[in-house]
């Protein structure tokens, strides 16, 4: 069998790359550059160039079309927001040609959109934080005199928490908005959860909506501090989020993978719902070092139309994305003194990598072209640092 995995500058296609290809089954990766880490893996068989499917979704969808019919793939895995986004939306036309394993097009439509997921959770009474859709910029003074202070401004769509802000007072609020909206049209705005502890929920469900795998890991730390997505991961059981994830995608009868993300609202205890990732998230690897082999499992669903059911698993496995995420939580924290783990710690102290790896040590240098091809894009330090 042949697969293609979509945006292989990302560290969750390294980890797919090497689940699929250490099973012999031949990888083709595609990315906008060459210089990207699952492009260098040993796993990798094919490396393609492809248009950028966030600034070129038409031609990112011509060139689909082209590398099928010169490749002839048997399975499709789109890998980030952008590509997924276009390949949902021609998921008809792919599934004449290819394997896929998506949600319906509304389910997927549902997660993508903040707004919509708050209302699916309301419906079923699952807890998130109070969520206010304002329709017209008129609303914002009245919402100024009814909202609790600090409130969230959120976008609806985005990722690795990106225009997000934090709002103190009434008197700054209707300025945030408008900033918001500038590149986030109609943000929603949420009561602030205190921070707390975070998890995320990972499952894999069949063509049947039936849940075939289950993970849990605890985010331990963050870039950029505090808000940022994880740089270490711990595996853990927390069967009650899974139940309430699993009974949120079953009422959107799910298919295929997804991340459904929590935190613990110190002031009551509860799990409160923040989003749901309908696509393979960016720390996959500690799934696959504690057992989890998520890519696998999804091979088999597409391919095979089932798979074994995987629930358990052994709890304390932890991985870091050192490159550059841990490293940049280390060179920001004011007490990195008493980062627990430290940064120094090693895969003999219990310590696994997204990327570094003696079997598979050329992504590693996938990574330093792309830092030094990027190095000059101002894009890419405003989606590092400016979120």
């Amino acid at each position: 069998m042949r697969v293609l995995l979509t945006d292989g500058q990302q560290r969750k296609t390294l980890a797919v790359a090497r689940s699929l290809g250490s099973r012999g089954i031949e990888v083709l990766a595609a990315e906008e550059t060459r210089f990207a880490p699952a492009l260098f893996s040993k796993y990798c068989h094919k490396t393609l160039v492809s248009p950028s499917p966030s600034k070129s979704p038409e031609q990112y969808w011509q060139w689909l079309q082209q590398t099928w019919r010169q490749y002839r793939f048997d399975l499709l895995l789109p890998m980030d927001d952008h590509s997924l986004q276009v390949i949902m939306a021609h998921k008809a036309e792919l599934s004449d040609c290819c394997r896929l394993l998506l949600p319906p097009l509304d389910s997927y439509l549902t997660s993508a959109d903040k707004a919509r997921t708050v209302e699916a959770a309301n419906e079923l009474g699952i807890y998130c934080p109070k969520t206010f859709m304002p329709r017209s910029m008129e609303q914002l003074d009245e919402l100024a005199a009814i909202l609790s202070f600090p409130v969230v401004i959120k976008p609806r769509k985005s990722s690795g928490s990106r225009g997000i802000s934090l709002v103190k007072t009434p008197l700054d609020f209707s300025a945030a908005y408008r900033r918001t909206h500038a590149s986030y049209p109609w943000p929603l705005i949420q009561d602030c959860i205190p921070q707390g502890e975070k998890y995320d929920v990972c499952l894999l469900y069949s063509k049947d909506s039936v849940l075939k795998a289950a993970f849990v890991q605890k985010e331990i730390r963050f870039f950029p501090l505090q808000r940022g997505p994880s740089t270490v991961q711990e595996s853990c059981h927390y069967p009650e989020l899974i139940a309430i994830a699993d009974r949120l995608l079953t009422r959107l009868g799910w298919q295929g993978i997804a991340e459904v993300e929590f935190m613990v609202d110190p002031r009551n205890g509860q799990p409160c719902l923040m989003e749901i990732n309908p696509r393979f998230w960016g720390s996959l690897a500690c799934s696959i070092y504690s057992g989890v082999d998520f890519p696998w499992l999804f091979y088999q669903l597409a391919v095979n139309g089932n798979c074994e059911t995987v629930l358990n698993y052994p709890v304390g496995v932890r991985c870091r994305w050192l490159l550059p995420g841990d490293t940049l939580h280390f060179l920001t924290n004011p007490q990195r003194s008493l980062m627990d783990p430290p940064f120094i710690t090693m895969k003999k102290h219990g310590m696994q990598d997204d990327i570094l790896s003696w079997d598979d040590p050329l992504p590693t240098l996938g990574f330093v072209l792309a830092c030094m091809r990027y190095a000059l894009d101002p894009q890419m330090w405003k989606m590092m640092f400016m979120r």
